[in-house]
This record gives structure tokens, sequence and C-alpha cells, in this order.
């Protein structure tokens, strides 16, 4: 296989330094890139893959032949770790590093130079990584290839592609490949932005971190109108106790500072506002865990009930490490149609339809540029956000 080196225009993504990865693994990548992509074509031709045609010394596509697709990061990367599932662990490398390659600024130390990198194969210029206005990020114009021709593909590469990956074919599932969640491998993974699962293993945050996370009560009732007295200096003991997890009910509208302020207060509480803050059995909407390892967070947050549409939810990131999310709540109706039947709910325990927004602080400041996340169908947002280690 023949390459050269690679164009590019945009800056290098910033990472913590790592080991230089070695010719196996930018084998792996090259390869799977290679044969398990094509371009998507106007007029649904054949599939075919880079190298494949490359093989068959078809002319290059310009970007008036191209369809015009998207393919989600999250799914690119996904594949990549479900074709190494069964690899050993030296093999499997850092998020960081694979967006490096993506980007075409993969390390050169130890990079086998027989084997180019991703904009080689797919030039940036005709297939650019964009952003959607929420957090969504896409390759353009690519397609996934789950059972790829390889007739034209040397032995010995087949080979070592076998060897070194565990496979006896080159068939995917593709639901299995495009939904991969890589967790349970140790390896460790350094992610960008991922709407993606990590291989990172996230630590629990330390006791005098946890007890402000858990802020899910059994149940709660909304204000009624007694303020609870100040304390007095017989009880000012009271102040240096640590007590379970709790809510904080207001008598009137904060303004956005006084908010901001409350928010900031609890160090690692979280805030609900809109229809999130008003079901009637505790904050349903905004559980959530985190955890950390060496250079990344991550948070899962529970949203049953919220709509999955990218118009209408968004969840960004500030430097600082404060999470915002927006979105609409689909639960809670006074009336319920479902085909021919009316319902009339006896019950509004759930949080009622409308806009809500939800916001937490993270441990410590975080780069947002390199912030990963996915809402999947079960309801729940997971987002893990590199750690901003100049700081």
């Amino acid at each position: 296989m023949d390459g050269s080196s690679p164009q590019n225009t945009k800056s290098p993504i910033p990472v913590v330094p790592t080991k230089a990865p070695d010719n196996d693994q930018h084998f792996l990548l090259y390869f799977i890139a290679g044969i398990y992509f094509g371009p998507t074509l106007k007029g649904k031709p054949a599939p075919k893959s880079a190298l494949q045609r490359l093989a068959e010394e078809l002319p290059p596509y310009t970007s008036d032949q191209l369809a015009g697709s998207l393919m989600k990061m999250v799914e690119v990367e996904r594949i990549f770790y479900y074709v190494l599932r069964k690899a050993d662990e030296s093999l499997i490398m850092k998020m960081s590093l694979l967006h490096q390659f993506f980007q075409g600024k993969f390390p050169a130390q130890g990079r086998d130079i027989s084997s180019p990198q991703f904009p080689d194969l797919f030039p940036l210029e005709l297939h650019p990584h964009t952003r959607s206005k929420n957090w969504y990020r896409y390759i353009e114009n690519l397609l996934f290839i789950n059972n790829p021709e390889v007739y034209y593909l040397n032995p010995e590469d087949v080979e070592r592609f076998k060897r070194l990956t565990g496979l006896d074919d080159f068939f995917l599932d593709r639901d299995a490949a495009t939904s991969h969640n890589s967790s349970a491998r140790k390896a460790s993974l350094n992610v960008e932005a991922t709407e993606n699962r990590s291989n990172k293993e996230f630590s629990p945050l330390k006791d005098d971190q946890q007890h402000d996370l858990v802020t899910s009560p059994v149940r709660s009732v909304p204000y009624n109108g007694n303020l609870t007295p100040p304390h007095t200096n017989s009880d000012s003991n009271l102040l240096e106790k640590k007590f379970g997890p709790a809510m904080l009910f207001l008598p009137r509208q904060p303004s956005e500072e006084d908010w901001a302020n409350l928010v900031a207060a609890t160090n690692s509480g979280f805030a609900l506002t809109g229809t999130a803050a008003m079901g009637h059995v505790g904050p349903i909407i905004g559980s959530m865990d985190i955890g950390e390892c060496e250079d990344s967070y991550l948070f899962r947050v529970s949203l049953p009930g919220v709509k999955r549409d990218p118009c209408g939810f968004n969840c960004e990131v500030e430097k600082d490490g404060r999470v915002v999310i927006q979105g609409v709540t689909t639960t809670g109706e006074r009336t319920v149609k479902k085909h021919s039947q009316v319902f009339e709910m006896v019950t509004h325990n759930l949080c009622p339809p409308g806009e809500f927004s939800l916001s937490f602080q993270l441990p410590g400041p975080v780069d947002p540029q390199h912030f990963l996340a996915n809402f999947d169908i079960a309801g729940i947002l997971e987002g893990v956000v590199m750690k901003d280690l100049q700081s």
C-alpha cells in the first residue's frame, strides 16, 4: 500500500503527551478506514471502499459527484473500536490519537510510512469534519461498508489484519458496529467531544465530592409559603455538618445572577429550571453520575421524556467545567391520545410538557473543543470531555 504525506489546512488537535503508536496500530487504522469506508456518490452505485477504488484504478471523484450525506463521528469511532474488540489491549489507542489520524496529524514517530492517513483516503476538502448546532460531529460524504470486497487485498495484509484483530473474516454486523459500547475495555482512551462511549475507566468522585452529586430525594413538596427561621448562634455548629441529598425551594424567581451564584455555591450540585423542576416526586429529570480519569471527565444524566430532536435539544460545556443542557419534555400531559383512545391523566408526577434547562459543574476546567456526547434511546445523555491540562 503506497501513500503520500497528507495535505492539511487545519491546526493539529491539542493532546496530552502519550506513547508513540507502533506500526501495527497505524496499519490497523489505515486498513480499517480503507476497507470499511467509502464515498457516498450520487446515483447510488455499488458501494466501493477507498482501497477498492484505488486497486481498480477508478478516477478520482469530485464534489459534484458526492451525495452530500452525513455520518456521525461517534459512529465512525464505534466502528473502529468494534473491529478491535478482540485485539490485544496494547493495540487499542487513545481517542485523541484516533482523531489525529482522522485529521492527518498522526504522530510521525513509529509510523509505518507505507500506511498514509485518513485524509489521504478521504480528502478533507471533499469529506470535511463538521459540527451541528447542538453537539453532533459529522464526517461528510462518508459511507460505512459492513461487508467489503477483499479480493484485491495483499494476502499478507489480510493475514496480518486477522492476526492483529482476532477476526476470522471481514463481515461486521452493522447495528452492533455502529452502536458498539467499548467501555468494558480496560484500554485507556482520550475522548475528544463523543457523542461516544470511552474505553477509559472513570473512577467515581471522592466521598467529599460525591455527596453533592446524588441530589434526587425520595420525595419532595413544592414551597408552601413558610420560610424556615434562620440559624441562631446556638445551632451554628450545624453549619459544619454534612447531610444527605436535599432540594432548595425559593420563595420567588431569582435573577440570572442570583441563580448562577446559587449553583456555584453548591460546588458539585446541579440546577433545574422550567418544566424539569415541576415534577411532584423529586427531580425525575437530572439524576446524574460523574466520573473522572487522568485527563477526562465523564457524566451521565437521566433525561426521561425529553425529545431527542437535534433542533430542540442542546448540550454545551464551558471552559470552566459548567455544563448546560436545554431541551423540551413531552411527558405530564393532562390528556393523552393513543390511537383512537383518549386518556384523562389521574396523576401528574412527571414533568409537564415544555422547555427546561439543567446545569451543573464538573470538578475542574475542561477543553470544550474535545467534548463528545451521546443521547441514547433509553433517555441517558452521556458526555466525555477532556480536562484543560494547561490551566
